[in-house]
């Protein structure tokens, strides 16, 4: 295993098993207790699954090392979310080591493993990402063991008895992976013996390659927020190698590792030649909106706000959404507008049916149409900030005011902004 900084804290997924408990194993010989935990997940899919977990927990308990046994429920998951009991399984999974506090979650994936995944990923369709197999390190996931073969895994724990057990599902070749692994690696074996290895070989030319296009897509023009990221069409035009890698990398920026596949990539990509205002629903609850010169890929997490109506007032006034600020002295950032034009009865609320606005040059239209022609994501219009009088719209506030409220010579200028 490669040298690890004992300034960092690791996170061993565990399941009981040879590769795993080998590389729990040597972690106990070379890192202080403190830097690292184990983890081992139940996935609720064998009875022997509890057992298993305690197996893990006894020995951790014989090493002095932290262990976590965390439950999941993965028939049902798998139940309710029409996915193979493979998929479920991998998805809570990661779903527990995504939410670990550490700087590595370390995985005991070796070198067949890499091979079988390779293979796998071809016979999907897979593009070069896939074919260059598993990487050692991709965010916060690491794979010590991937330069070993299992059979020098196995040898490692003869030598040094390290106790592990077997997962019977290991061998239930109705599962994908097990049916590569006891038919069809074999059958490539008897054709050439150095079928595996000239695989891994195949995937190490292919990640060079990667790599380099990696390189050449550059993200640095695309904005990153708070779970959300605006990339520009123009990355998204260029040639299909870069623009999956510019959308790669912008997953891996948001924290998504894991389950954006090709049809994903796809469906961005026509996007970003649509109207604004479509999108296209993405795994982890993301959502990717043509924002008319570019493409948000944003976290739907709709924050349910009740209509309300709160008196125009100067000063400071908390709204349910952020505070508004109205100043007679200037306010960076701020729209102006002329207070003595404002009617008696004007308030502050969010969008309705039939709103209508007066752009600042004159013309009248309805506040839905102004908002198109402003290009505001259509996900960002419920949430906007108005100054109304009825159904007519005076300022919308953080966009632009009416020109009903403008300020003419010697009008009473005031500003408002919302924070």
């Amino acid at each position: 295993m490669q040298k690890f900084d004992p300034k960092l804290k690791y996170a061993l997924a565990v399941s009981g098993g040879v590769d795993s408990m080998v590389m729990l194993h040597k972690f106990a010989t070379i890192l202080p207790r403190q830097n690292f935990f184990v983890v081992t997940v139940n996935h609720g899919i064998r009875l022997e699954a509890a057992a298993d977990c305690q197996f893990v927990a006894d020995y951790c308990k014989e090493l002095g090392v932290e262990c976590r046994v965390v439950s999941v429920d993965v028939p049902t998951y798998c139940q309710e979310h029409k996915v193979s009991i493979e998929t479920g399984a991998r998805i809570l999974r990661y779903e527990v080591f995504d939410g670990l506090e550490c700087e590595y979650v370390c995985l005991a994936h070796n070198a067949d493993d890499n091979a079988e995944t390779v293979l796998m990923h071809i016979l999907r369709g897979s593009g070069a990402k896939g074919a260059s197999g598993i990487r050692e390190i991709n965010g916060k996931y690491l794979r010590p063991l991937l330069d070993l073969m299992r059979d020098e895994i196995e040898q490692y724990a003869k030598e040094y008895g390290v106790p592990y057990v077997t997962d019977t599902t290991n061998a239930d070749i109705k599962y994908t992976r097990n049916y590569i692994r006891h038919k069809v690696m074999p059958l490539l074996e008897e054709f050439n013996p150095s079928a595996k290895q000239n695989i891994l070989e195949f995937a190490n030319s292919i990640a060079q390659d990667d790599c380099y296009l990696d390189v050449l897509a550059d993200i640095s023009t695309v904005q990153f927020g708070q779970d959300s990221a605006r990339i520009p069409v123009e990355l998204l035009a260029r040639p299909i190698p870069l623009s999956y890698r510019v959308l790669s990398k912008v997953f891996n920026r948001l924290g998504v590792y894991h389950d954006i596949e090709k049809t994903h990539y796809h469906a961005i990509l026509r996007l970003s030649d649509k109207d604004g205002g479509k999108s296209v629903n993405l795994p982890h609850g993301l959502v990717a909106t043509n924002d008319y010169d570019c493409v948000t890929i944003w976290r739907n997490e709709k924050k349910a706000t009740d209509d309300f109506e709160i008196p125009f007032a100067m000063g400071k006034t908390e709204m349910p959404l952020g505070v508004v600020e109205v100043s007679s002295e200037p306010i960076d950032g701020a729209l102006r507008f002329d207070v003595n034009k404002l009617p008696e009865n004007c308030v502050f609320r969010t969008k309705r049916q039939g709103d209508t606005f007066t752009k600042f040059s004159g013309g009248t239209k309805s506040l839905k149409k102004y908002l198109i022609d402003k290009k505001i994501p259509k996900r960002q219009r419920d949430s906007l900030l108005l100054l109304a009088c009825g159904s007519e719209i005076l300022i919308v506030c953080g966009v632009e005011i009416s020109d009903s409220v403008k300020v003419d010579d010697g009008g009473a200028t005031y500003y408002i902004k919302i924070g």
